[in-house]
């Protein structure tokens, strides 16, 4: 007996859409962009409950005869291919046949459809037409779909909330509202605007109305070009930064793709500006001949194949960089985001790094220290009131070995000894070390009392991501940190936690915020690896500076308190030891 069968429609058509329409942001990508292809000037979005419900696309392109609005569902019918050379010459969004049957097999889909005089409606109910006819419909093309996935339990049950299959959405359409700036996008969900483009054809106010005037004003633009490639678009200055690369949009033809080899050329110009991790905005385009592209690598076509893609890239780098040389990078302050100061027993005071202390050390008042004995005024402790408050966080360590300060040299070297030996002390390293143990103390007790700063931190977002961090930001609650909305695509934090009065709170925060949409929770150990050790050497002495023998011998015995007290957190040694054996070897006092 035969055991292969061949599918009937209806489920060939579901697998289909299996792989094309993987959640409603998918449908709503092949609507617009099939009337992007119908040479629409304007497209109405109006979604329900994240998609799930309904979602309606709304042109007002060339439109559809009778003839051709029946055609449309049927699989691998496409006005776009009409023989094989064109498959390898692909310059419309949609080409093959597959997103009306597949979305159609799915949903509850109402097409409506005219080319100016009588209108089309065509009804489809899961994969089944169940009524052709005649309506009333202006120039263009109305698509509704209804009840998505209700026939296909195996996908609804992986759908995420209303909020998080809205924000797809819309960050597609904020995409796409990048690449064509001469087509009016609106977006509506629950029967309320959300995104709204004028179709000006100005891409630098389609970047002001989804990342605020600041960061348009601060764009960077780029033109470049070369016998095959043409790169156009924006980067932005390296004071704006984020904590992934998701808001490096990279097109191919207007086309919204995953191109890696632009990714890794912006991510690679800016490695030498930017913090570890830390990534830049970017919108950029890449016109190419057709014929040198292929979009036809994935059901999605969000991934593209070069032909000649080394020499891209190449030509990428070199393009980039020369835009970044040619602009001021100087930073600019910017008073939202200004280091904040912390209030502490009701005295105001400006924490700096070097005045830290850890926690086995005890502040000196400042007439304890000689001044003549500092060729740097910055590196005298800070007076005794603060010292009531670090009193609080001391903990009590055994102290390893004892080292006895001797001297300095060159202003970054302790010169130390102890019975059997001599040591030479990076002090640069060896607070590092200390700063770091301390800094993970602090933060694994996650102090809960809160500190109000007097200029609070204000974080900005595309409208796309606002309502998901609004949606989850209970989790930032649990380590003390509390979002509040501040107009329509920004955060203000008005307090912070103790535990947090040392580090760039700005970058802690978005990194926190980061791991919040990603995973549903923060994880702070995992942030401390980064950010405790950057906070430990800023905070740590810097070179040439000239201590007393007081402040050397606290160094030393703060550092044989530490857990590890041989290597700082990057793993550079703290402190070289000679025996004395060693010593004489070098003397040749050894017979």
């Amino acid at each position: 007996m035969s055991k292969i069968k061949q599918l009937d429609d209806v489920l060939a058509s579901k697998i289909a859409a299996g792989e094309v329409i993987e959640r409603p942001m998918n449908v709503v990508k092949e609507l617009v962009e099939n009337s992007i292809d119908a040479s629409s000037t304007k497209i109405d979005i109006l979604i329900e409950d994240g998609g799930l419900q309904s979602i309606w696309v709304i042109d007002n392109g060339e439109g559809m005869d009778k003839k051709d609005a029946e055609l449309c569902f049927y699989p691998h019918a496409t006005s776009k291919i009409k023989k094989d050379e064109d498959l390898f010459c692909i310059q419309t969004l949609g080409f093959r046949g597959e997103a009306m049957p597949s979305i159609a097999s799915i949903c509850h889909m109402t097409l409506k459809t005219s080319r100016g005089s009588e209108g089309t409606m065509v009804e489809y109910h899961y994969g089944t037409c169940s009524q052709v006819s005649t309506c009333f419909q202006q120039t263009g093309t109305s698509i509704k779909v209804e009840r998505l996935f209700q026939n296909v339990p195996a996908r609804l049950k992986y759908m995420k909330s209303s909020n998080v299959e809205f924000s797809h959405i819309q960050a597609y359409i904020e995409k796409i509202a990048l690449s064509y700036p001469c087509i009016s996008f609106s977006l509506v969900h629950n029967n309320k605007a959300i995104y709204q483009s004028n179709g000006s054809g100005n891409i630098l106010e389609v970047i002001s109305s989804q990342y605020g005037l600041s960061i348009a004003k601060n764009m960077i633009a780029v033109d470049f070009k070369d016998e095959e490639f043409h790169i156009s678009g924006y980067l932005s200055k390296i004071d704006i930064t984020r904590a992934s690369k998701k808001d490096i949009i990279t097109l191919v033809n207007h086309r919204v793709v995953k191109n890696q080899v632009t990714i890794d050329a912006i991510v690679q110009t800016y490695k030498s500006y930017l913090f570890d991790k830390r990534y830049p905005l970017a919108f950029i385009n890449i016109d190419i001949d057709p014929y040198l592209v292929d979009v036809n690598v994935h059901p999605a076509k969000m991934e593209v194949r070069f032909s000649k893609e080394n020499k891209l890239k190449e030509l990428l780098l070199e393009g980039f960089q020369k835009a970044l040389q040619q602009k001021d990078l100087t930073y600019e302050i910017k008073e939202e985001i200004k280091k904040p100061t912390f209030q502490f027993k009701d005295i105001q005071q400006s924490f700096d790094f070097e005045y830290l202390t850890t926690p086995s050390v005890t502040i000196e008042p400042v007439d304890s220290i000689p001044s003549e004995t500092c060729n740097r005024q910055e590196e005298i402790k800070k007076p005794t009131e603060i010292k009531e408050f670090v009193k609080e966080e001391v903990v009590e360590r055994k102290l390893k070995q004892k080292l006895f300060a001797q001297g300095q040299v060159h202003g970054t070297y302790i010169v130390a000894q102890d019975e059997d030996a001599l040591y030479l002390v990076d002090q640069h390293a060896a607070k590092e070390r200390v700063n770091y143990e301390y800094f993970c103390d602090m933060y694994q007790k996650q102090d809960t009392r809160k500190q109000d700063l007097l200029v609070p931190i204000v974080l900005e977002y595309p409208s796309s991501q606002i309502a998901v961090i609004e949606e989850k930001k209970h989790y930032l609650y649990d380590v003390g940190i509390y979002l509040e909305m501040f107009g329509t695509t920004s955060f203000i934090v008005k307090q912070l936690p103790v535990w947090m009065k040392n580090v760039d709170e700005l970058l802690f925060i978005e990194s926190m915020i980061e791991q919040v949409i990603k995973h549903n929770k923060v994880d702070l150990l995992e942030l401390q690896k980064d950010a405790i050790a950057m906070l430990s050497c800023k905070a740590s002495l810097k070179g040439n500076s000239h201590l007393s023998l007081m402040a050397m011998q606290q160094l030393l015995d703060d550092l044989m308190c530490c857990d590890n007290p041989y290597v700082c957190p990057h793993g550079r040694p703290t402190l070289i030891r000679y025996s004395a054996y060693e010593l004489e070897k070098l003397f040749k006092r050894v017979v």
